[in-house]
């Protein structure tokens, strides 16, 4: 056994999916280990943590480590596995200039990791660093604006980026280094430890080229994933020549069927686009675009004009003249209409209602045959179809759920509903396929294999970038906004004056001072007021609840700042989002940082009241203690004075507060796992106001969205001196300046001990206290990770509920001390039979625990479950004997091959319905059902002797 330290948190080389190391270097390491015929038993920690237990002799070899003469002289290193160039990343809204040579960062706050090989480059040059103990909290830094330019490997520092939501951090260019411009990936072992070096270089050496390459690739590109090629598509040879031979085809997308597939400033972008792109990946075939509408590409498919139509769905008729891949998305078809009155129940409800569909979908039929001929009204697309709902031509509209919530958006239409779900025999949803000339069957053939590669992780990659929760924005217009006559007339009617009530101490975002609007959201009205002519009179409250009652009370027309929730949906409808700002938790100084915001559970969390978040995190985070304070500055004072434990609110008005309240005793301690997402509120008796504001919204330019999502990074308190007293704060300055050496250096030290503290408390926070094995927190954090893991990876899964056998009667009879002993030797002996690396093991609740692990043999995990019943049954309680208890448990096992189809919590109800089965049927047995079979278990394996 090979004790060897890794970094934990420096994906994708490094990190942890639970308790299983994972990351392109640990595959690098298990496949030299195979090689050398060795076992590794990962160390993880921080880089000057694993590196200080090296050199202590703590560990028998490090990972990751990059030659420096300093370290040869103690060290044997390896020929180097990868290299990775070092770059700068920086804030897109800084000021940082370009950087050609070290002496440009003069200046500037540099940050970098903690005594990694390249920090004396910078402090040669005379640049002053500010060391970090991880890529995490070096990029934290970055995003918070503690630093000005972040140092570190290009590929590790965007993918901490993007995962924490700092989508504004950007690269800036390389480091100019020069001889340490890239890291170099080498195994490290002490000098007194030839022989272990010897093996390890050959276990290295014996690792081919092009399968580091192609693992690299996986990592960057599919997150460890294999990646799928044209030749690992199961091609015969027939079909492999038909490729090779084929020329360019031409596919049709429809130019206006948003999210799927659309014409943007000349491109054809959306997700039939993204597959057929992967498609194309995966066979080599080449395709030519051709765009137009629906009843002009079906015309050109019939006539061979194009050879593969992307948006189409299957019915019986179309198989004369085409042939069908299998289906690569469904979307529901629903009703939508402005008409309140409506109770759609199924198609008999439109009878009277004049109803829009688009001509030719593969319903039309059905649909007119219910309806009379003449309330049916057919659109060649579907931007004029809704257009037509908007201005109230047609009354309802037929559509597919994406497309229509994509034009209801664009084209700003208030009031719309969905009435429900077009439910007809034979058309469950619209089923998206690819449709193909007859002339080219093989393709059609091919087409399927490769539709069949893509794995769900990509599958679900490209369907979140069309119809997750970021919506496509217009180009926006800085000329005139164009209004409807009925917008006219309103505006005119009002004078065009637009009441409303703004938070008065929510800055920078917003603000009242001296009874004038201030901040961003007055700058974003300002803009309005010029592209409109109108004008915005503000309706002054004291705090922000008394905002929202004058709202309430339809005191003012809107918010021009304010996020959706369920509760003011009541009475205020929304635009389009225009801003998003980060949410963040702030806590004291020496606070650990959090990763979940259960660790702050049973704690006193400030928030203001009637902020949004006050009302979600209630809803989605019923465990949290959340104190509604008045104003921000309320929360933070209390949260200094320990009133609260942290305090949340948005990363722009902590940046904000904490520098003009001079707060330096606060920080950030971590994100809340949803950002504001800030749009114009109006008052919903007002539906033609939402029209008008949502247009003005629709209105911002890519560059005006910018310049707002700058303005608040941008920030900077102005404070004046106060010249009268200069020499007395020119000797606290210097008295301060001595203090603050001083305690930089205690507080390095106490940050370390902190750190320690911290994974000490969180290891035991997801442990039982008992049993040492983990508890329900340690439960809830893993089984749905262990189950996605399974699906991705396309491995079994198996979940065990292990009860022990008349427990009550133990308690009863020898007490609950003798109890707790039997549970611990329980305990110990599940611990013996499960090791594997997969393996979890928790106490789910008194005398009940829960095993769940991956596995590839069915038989196998029921065997080795088998084994463990049975050594329960012949053990007795190991600090029990002279007492004589005797134990047995009964299993229940639910085990299968994940599909998307399926859910971790239906795995966990089959296998406790298993578990009741054992012991009905009499106990000290084990019971299986498979996955999917929701009836009886299989017959009972290795019933009771």
């Amino acid at each position: 056994m090979v004790t060897i330290g890794v970094v934990a948190d420096n994906e994708p080389y490094t990190f942890f999916e639970g308790r299983n190391p994972s990351g392109f270097s640990i595959d690098v390491l298990r496949e030299v280990a195979r090689n050398s015929n060795l076992t590794f038993d990962f160390r993880a920690g921080s880089w000057p943590d694993i590196y200080a237990a090296f050199q202590r002799g703590d560990l028998d070899a490090i990972d990751g480590i990059s030659w420096r003469p300093d370290r040869a002289e103690t060290i044997l290193f390896t020929e180097p596995y990868h290299f990775r160039e070092i770059y700068l990343i920086h804030d897109s809204a800084g000021n940082v200039p370009v950087i050609q040579e070290l002496e440009d960062l003069t200046g500037l706050r540099v940050g970098v990791v903690e005594d990694i090989f390249y920090n004396n480059e910078f402090t040669d040059a005379g640049i002053t660093l500010t060391t970090y103990d991880s890529l995490p909290s070096l990029v934290r830094a970055l995003a918070f604006g503690w630093v000005d330019v972040a140092v570190g490997p290009k590929l590790t520092l965007e993918y901490l980026a993007n995962q924490s939501g700092f989508r504004f951090l950007e690269v800036l260019g390389p480091a100019p280094l020069k001889r340490y411009s890239g890291e170099d990936f080498r195994i490290g072992v002490r000098k007194d430890n030839m022989e272990l070096f010897s093996r390890l270089q050959s276990g290295l050496n014996s690792v081919p080229e092009e399968w580091l390459r192609n693992l690299l690739q996986r990592w960057q590109e599919f997150g460890g994933l294999g990646s799928t090629t044209s030749e690992d598509l199961p091609l015969n040879s027939r079909q492999s020549q038909y490729l090779a031979s084929l020329g360019p085809v031409r596919v049709g997308f429809m130019d206006d069927y948003a999210p799927f597939s659309f014409t943007d400033g000349g491109r054809t972008l959306g997700l039939s686009v993204d597959i057929m792109n992967r498609l194309v990946d995966l066979t080599g075939l080449q395709i030519i675009p051709v765009r137009g509408r629906w009843d002009e590409l079906i015309s050109m498919l019939q006539n061979g004009d194009i050879d593969i139509m992307a948006n189409m769905s299957f019915r019986p008729d179309r198989e004369a003249f085409t042939l069908f891949t299998q289906p690569y998305h469904v979307i529901p078809n629903v009703i939508f209409t402005r008409n309140d009155a409506l109770n759609y129940r199924d198609l008999g409800d439109l009878q009277d209602y004049r109803v829009g569909i688009g001509a030719g979908i593969y319903y039309e039929d059905a649909v007119r045959q219910t309806l009379t001929d003449g309330t049916v009204i057919g659109f060649g697309s579907q931007q004029p179809m809704f257009q037509a709902l908007a201005r109230g031509d047609v009354d309802v509209v037929i559509g597919a759920l994406h497309t229509g919530n994509y034009w209801i958006r664009q084209l700003g239409i208030s009031g719309t509903r969905i009435a429900g779900e077009l439910e007809i025999p034979g058309f469950s949803g619209e089923d998206l396929r690819f449709g193909i000339r007859p002339s080219l069957s093989p393709l059609a053939d091919i087409l399927n294999l490769a539709l069949a590669s893509i794995s769900p992780t990509e599958q679900q990659v490209i369907e979140n970038r069309w119809l997750g929760a970021a919506s496509l924005t217009s180009s926006g217009s800085t000329g005139p906004v164009q209004w409807t006559d009925t917008e006219l007339q309103w505006l005119e009617q009002r004078n065009r004056e637009i009441s409303f009530c703004a938070d008065p101490d929510w800055m920078p975002l917003e603000g009242v001072r001296d009874g004038k609007h201030t901040g961003l959201s007055a700058d974003v009205l300002s803009l309005f007021s010029q592209r409109s002519g109108m004008v915005f009179r503000l309706i002054e409250t004291d705090d922000w609840p008394s905002a929202i009652a004058a709202a309430k009370a339809r005191r003012c027309d809107i918010f021009p700042m304010a996020m959706r929730t369920p509760e003011r949906s009541e009475y205020m409808d929304f635009t389009s989002p225009y801003l998003e700002v980060p949410n963040v938790v702030i806590g004291r100084l020496e606070s650990p940082f959090i990763q979940r915001l259960n660790e702050l559970d049973g704690t006193p969390i400030g928030i203001v009241e009637g902020y949004a978040f006050a009302e979600l995190l209630r809803k989605r985070n019923p465990s949290l203690q959340l104190v509604t304070v008045a104003s921000e500055q309320e929360g933070l004072r209390k949260l200094q004075n320990r009133e609260l434990t942290g305090y949340i609110t948005t990363l722009a008005t902590a940046s904000y507060y904490m520098q003009s309240l001079g707060l330096a005793d606060l920080k950030v301690i971590g994100r809340v796992p949803a950002d504001w997402s800030l749009a114009m509120a109006t008052r919903n008796d007002e539906p033609t106001l939402h029209g008008i504001m949502q247009k003005l919204v629709l209105s911002l330019t890519p560059a005006e969205r910018t310049q707002l999502e700058s303005t608040w990074r941008n920030l900077r308190i102005e404070e004046r001196v106060d010249y009268t007293r200069f020499w007395q704060i020119l000797s606290l300055g210097l008295l301060a300046t001595a203090l603050l050496v001083y305690w930089n250096r205690k507080l390095g030290r106490l940050n370390r001990e902190l750190a320690e503290a911290n994974t000490a408390l969180s290891r035991l926070s997801v442990t039982d206290n008992l049993t040492g094995l983990g508890n329900r927190t340690y439960f809830d954090r893993e089984f749905s990770n262990s189950f996605q893991w399974c699906l991705r990876h396309q491995t079994g899964f198996a979940v065990a509920m292990v009860d022990a056998d008349h427990f009550k009667k133990i308690n009863d009879n020898w007490g609950h001390e003798a109890g707790d002993r039997c549970l611990e030797s329980l305990a110990n002996t599940m611990r013996e039979h499960f090791r594997r690396d997969t393996d979890r093991l928790a106490r789910f609740g008194g005398e009940e625990f829960v095993i769940f692990a991956s596995y590839q043999d069915a038989d196998d995990i029921k065997a080795r479950l088998n084994r463990f019943r049975e050594e329960v049954a012949t053990r007795r309680c190991d600090t029990c004997k002279d007492k004589g208890i005797d134990l047995t448990v009964s299993i229940g096992l639910a085990l299968g091959f994940p599909t998307p189809e399926h859910t971790s919590a239906e795995y966990l109800r089959l296998a406790d319905q298993a578990l009741y089965t054992a012991k009905r049927n009499g106990r000290n047995r084990l019971e299986v059902i498979p996955a999917g079979q929701t009836s009886g278990p299989d017959e009972a394996e290795h019933p009771k002797a």
